[in-house]
């Protein structure tokens, strides 16, 4: 794992800001099958993973394997060794206010780095949490962190805290933040000017925390009393003031593939997704902002990139400059990013791939009309397959995601979502479980849907959880051509990791149609053997590489 050179040797500094800790999916599958009865968390786990000697491993697991049988080498790929833009972020956000920062990019590979700076006594911990959805990760830090440095306060902040602490009480947030193990609790949407008034404290007030905002934290005086909490300030760090400055990073920190943010929040308002409301406005970076942060990448090695914005190509007008600006510039990059289909037409189409873009995430949730109307998408179906058509034509790669599930569907539903898939032909697919956020817009709609539950446990009026999972179940067994990407290891978002690491484009589908196919097979109880499957899936890859026909299984 690359972490930062510049700052391997600071051994004091202000603040270590640790990024993720990837979990070992086997034991969380476990974990999740112990619950399988109470809610539908298990059964989404089992459309993304495969089953590899009676455990549940992600596809990126079955890909080391099929590359170390093939070249008889070791293969270690982990999306997680790419620069974790949260660490890049807030390291440089920190050092901009003169503190100092030592980045661990990632928890699992950077265990001993993260050993010794902890030994040479740091003023802070600082944990992020972008991508957790459960609370064992960030324990595990906690935890491993208390061994090696009892002492050290730990600051934990991001998405996860932010969505424990949504509309609680006092004490309910003590009852949920108290079992992670920290000290410090950062709650809001943003959270780094207050990271930063947390280091200001510690360093310059002797550790008094009570006119820092934002925070809910554990009393010094009396740790294992009720936490305090302080007043509720919103933060509005701007974007171009605060991008990412790489020069504080070795290049081999970021190269050859690395992440990039061009704005902030959605201004779409998807009954499903709470991100909008607790993000705020859309917030956008200016075109220069943008131009000397991609300049300064591709000169010094960059040439993938992974634009995070929810909607890259929103607005349109911006969206096109963007993509003129690439072209002019000659940065020859290969990128990918979200995009809307109902927002875009044939001149940013060409723009796009004349600029570099490679694949794109499309949110199309349903291809039924009906219920693309309750999740308030405002996109109709026929501007999804013109999109999908066009994006193909120019060789880009498509990901639609798919929800089964949400208040309303039913066979019909499920049925046509079935048949637009198979119409449209993206290059992949992903099928996620209907999760019921009671802080997102749809809470609001319960006695309309005759929603009860919440979360992976709901039924409404038309389908419960536990139908939702059959036809679940039923829409990838009779998916035909699409290859089936999971959300977790190796989604959309790695291809360029793939590409940065010798794999082509045609290999990578070619691979995640095979491991589509053994999801399949793993759906049924009496399945046991992969092996089949697995030498199959390496005589297409050496055909595919050989440039001649391949062998498909059924």
């Amino acid at each position: 794992m690359r972490n930062a050179k510049r700052t391997t040797d600071v051994m004091a500094p202000d603040c270590i800001v640790i990024g993720y800790n990837e979990i070992d999916f086997a034991e969380h599958a476990r974990r999740k099958q112990a619950e399988k009865g109470k809610s539908g968390g298990y059964h989404d786990l089992l459309t993304n993973s495969v089953l590899l000697g009676g455990e549940r491993r992600t596809y990126m697991d079955l890909l080391n394997i099929v590359r170390e049988r093939m070249t008889g080498q070791p293969s270690r790929l982990s999306a997680f060794e790419l620069p974790s833009l949260g660490v890049a972020y807030l390291t440089s956000f920190l050092r901009r206010r003169d503190f100092s920062a030592a980045p661990i990019n990632s928890f699992n590979s950077a265990t001993e780095q993260l050993r010794q700076l902890l030994s040479g006594s740091p003023r802070a911990v600082a944990i992020t949490t972008t991508y957790y959805v459960y609370d064992e990760p960030i324990r595990e830090i906690v935890r491993f962190v208390r061994e090696h440095n009892p002492d050290v306060p730990i600051v934990v902040g991001g998405p996860r805290i932010q969505n424990l602490c949504a509309e609680q009480s006092p004490e309910s947030r003590d009852e949920r933040l108290r079992p992670l193990g920290a000290d410090i609790y950062i709650n809001s949407t943003q959270g780094e000017d207050t990271l930063a008034a947390v280091l200001a404290a510690l360093r310059d007030k002797g550790g008094d925390l009570s006119r820092t905002p934002n925070l809910v934290y554990r009393d010094p005086a009396d740790p294992d009393g009720p936490m305090l909490h302080t007043l509720t300030m919103v933060e509005n760090n701007d974007l171009d003031e605060n991008v990412v400055d790489w020069s504080y990073f070795d290049p081999s920190y970021y190269a050859p593939t690395a992440y990039m943010r061009t704005s902030r929040s959605c201004s779409f308002g998807c009954a499903f997704c709470n991100y909008p409301a607790l993000a705020g406005p859309l917030n956008l970076s200016d075109l220069s902002t943008i131009e000397k942060e991609l300049r300064y990448l591709c000169d010094h090695g960059v040439r993938n990139l992974i634009f995070v914005d929810d909607t890259f190509n929103v607005p349109l007008p911006r969206f096109k400059k963007i993509c003129r600006m690439m072209i002019d510039n000659k940065f020859d990059l290969n990128w990918i990013s979200f995009f809307r289909c109902s927002n875009a037409d044939d001149e940013a189409f060409d723009l796009m791939a004349e600029a570099g873009c490679t694949a794109v995430f499309l949110g199309i949730e349903s291809g039924d009309q009906r219920i693309l109307k309750n999740m308030t998408k405002f996109a109709k179906t026929d501007r999804y397959e013109y999109g999908i058509r066009e994006l193909t034509r120019r060789g880009i790669a498509t990901l639609a995601s798919i929800i089964v599930g949400f208040p309303g569907e039913t066979e019909e539903s499920v049925k046509n979502t079935i048949a637009f898939l198979n119409r449209t032909q993206p290059t992949f697919f992903n099928v996620m479980l209907y999760y019921h956020d009671v802080l997102a817009p749809i809470e609001k709609q319960r006695e309309k849907y005759g929603i009860e539950g919440s979360g992976y446990s709901w039924r409404h009026s038309t389908m419960s959880w536990q139908e939702a999972t059959d036809w679940k179940d039923y829409l990838v067994r009779n998916v035909k051509g699409p290859a089936l990407m999971p959300g977790y290891g190796l989604s959309l978002w790695t291809l360029p990791y793939l590409l940065a690491n010798g794999m082509t484009m045609e290999e990578t589908v070619e691979f995640i149609k095979g491991a589509s196919r053994l999801v399949i097979k793993g759906l049924d109880t009496d399945y046991l053997d992969p092996e089949p499957e697995i030498e199959t899936i390496m005589r297409n890859l050496a055909a595919v590489r050989a440039g001649v026909g391949r062998e498909v299984r059924v």
